[in-house]
Parts: C-alpha cells; structure tokens; sequence
C-alpha cells in the first residue's frame, strides 16, 4: 500500500492566507517542504481521504490522474475537509474527457452528506454531474470499497457532528488515519483491540505541534501517549511506520524542527507530497 501527503496543514494552511506572525513569514522565506496546503491523503492511486478545495492545487503539483479516484472518505464536514464546488468538474462535457473511472464514490457522515445536499440546492440541476455518488455512513460501519475495507471510527472531534477517523485495509496492509482527533475516545481503544486491528501505518493528529494539545487535535505533547496505548493492545509494534501531521502554524516550529523534535519521539513528519509504500 501506498499512502501520498498531498496536503499537511490545518484549516489555515502554512503560512496561514492572511497571516504575518514569525513562522508564515520563515515559512515563505524558506519554502520547499515548510510550504503546507489544506489536508488530504491519496491512499495508492484510486482512494482519496478527503476532498478540499486545495484538490486543484494538490493535482497540479503531484500529478496524478484525479479521475482515476474510484472512492473518497471524507472524515468530517469542514470546509478544509470537505468542499464539494469542483466536483461539478466531474461531468462528461466541456469539463472533463475520457475519463479513467466512471464514477467516484464519496462516503461521509450526515454533516457530510448535508453540506453536499446545500451545494446541490444551490446550484442548477443540470449541472450536478451524475458520475459522483454521496453516501452516507455512521460510526462502525465498514465498507467495501473495490479492494479496500474502510471502517469509520468516531473522532474527538467537531461537537456538532460526528466526524470519523478511519481503518484502511487491502487484506494485506492495515492504515490507521487518526485526523482531525484528540485523543482517541476508549471506546476507540477497545473496538481496535477487540477486533485485532494491527496498522502497518499510522497516521496521527498534531496539529498543536509544540504547544499544549487540548480538545480536538493532538500535539507532540500527546502523540506519544496515543503510540504507547496503541502499542500496549497491539496495535502496533517496531515494524509500524508513525507519521505526524495536520500542522498549525500556531504550533511554531518550521519543519526541520519539527523533524529533531518527532524523531526523538519515534515518529517522521509529512509533508506536502511525501509518499510512502509500506
């Protein structure tokens, strides 16, 4: 399995669009990976997770065929998780020939669904594109998707919805995708213990990066803590791969920093197009 970062910040992005503080300033001055859009993941070629309205930009600079993507997993409704407008670009017409993949399925909560439903009430008729299908699934529901099962798992995260967290597996190789969360609730713990989940890969939250983590993201201040009750009910061991991201630049440290800091830790850090096959 292979697993593209095409996007590693929060909401904001690095540097944030309308930000002057220190760290956007020397993100800009250095550029290369402390360059970070709006959060997504392109899990092989054919499964995204989440679609922003960074795809465009995510597309142009990985260059990969966004046509080609049969199924994407939207964790929760926000808007640099889920923005539905460039989806009219799917459709057989003056926007988009030949392309590779019928139709793309696209999975979320009820907030998911809503915010497409909106988008669709305002926007004529004739111009939703009928090769894009928007399901709706709950907490615990595992879906097949081609070759995938995809099991959505409730995140600390966003009150007013119920946003998810998923498990990704081909039957060969397991991928844990722990964003936008805190701290897995217990129950999250026990369902992966009870069902003998073991992630070749895992995918944590840190968007605090160097300050106090609190309510519904991690920081480095707590991913180690999530690692050490993961490893304890088996869920990883020394062969897992364990990766940070979803940076704030409120978190302050720019990424070689944040390198030192998370490879003390026992963890690599994402950036804008890494990939990695595990």
């Amino acid at each position: 399995m292979k697993i593209t970062y095409l996007g590693t910040a929060a909401a904001e992005g690095w540097p944030a669009l309308f930000c002057n503080c220190e760290y956007c300033k020397k993100a800009k001055e250095l550029g290369g990976k402390n360059l970070r859009s709006r959060s997504q993941a392109l899990i092989n070629e054919d499964l995204l997770i989440d679609f922003p309205a960074d795809t465009y930009h995510h597309v142009l600079m990985n260059r990969f065929d966004l046509s080609a993507v049969k199924h994407c997993f939207v964790t929760h409704s926000h808007i640099d998780h889920f923005e539905p407008t460039d989806l009219i670009m799917r459709m057989e017409s003056c926007f988009a020939h030949k392309m590779t993949e019928p139709t793309l399925h696209i999975y979320g909560n009820k907030a998911v669904l809503d915010r497409y439903n909106h988008f669709v009430r305002d926007t004529d008729e004739e111009d939703i594109p009928p090769s894009v299908t928007v399901n709706e699934i709950e907490a615990y529901d595992s879906v097949k998707a081609g070759k995938y099962t995809v099991t959505a798992l409730p995140a600390y995260h966003a009150p007013k919805e119920t946003p998810f967290v998923y498990i990704i597996t081909d039957g060969e190789k397991t991928l844990l995708y722990l964003h936008d969360t805190g701290i897995p609730f217990d129950e999250v713990f026990d369902y992966l213990e009870k069902n003998k989940i073991r992630a070749d890969l895992i995918s944590y939250d840190c968007t605090y990066v160097a300050l106090p983590s609190a309510g519904g993201h991690m920081g480095l201040d707590s991913v180690p803590l999530v690692k050490q009750r993961l490893e304890s009910i088996g869920v990883c061991d020394e062969k897992t791969v364990n990766v940070v991201n979803h940076f704030s630049h409120n978190g302050m440290l720019l990424h070689d920093e944040l390198c030192e800091a998370a490879e003390k830790l026992g963890f690599l850090v994402s950036y804008d197009g890494m990939t990695i096959e595990f």
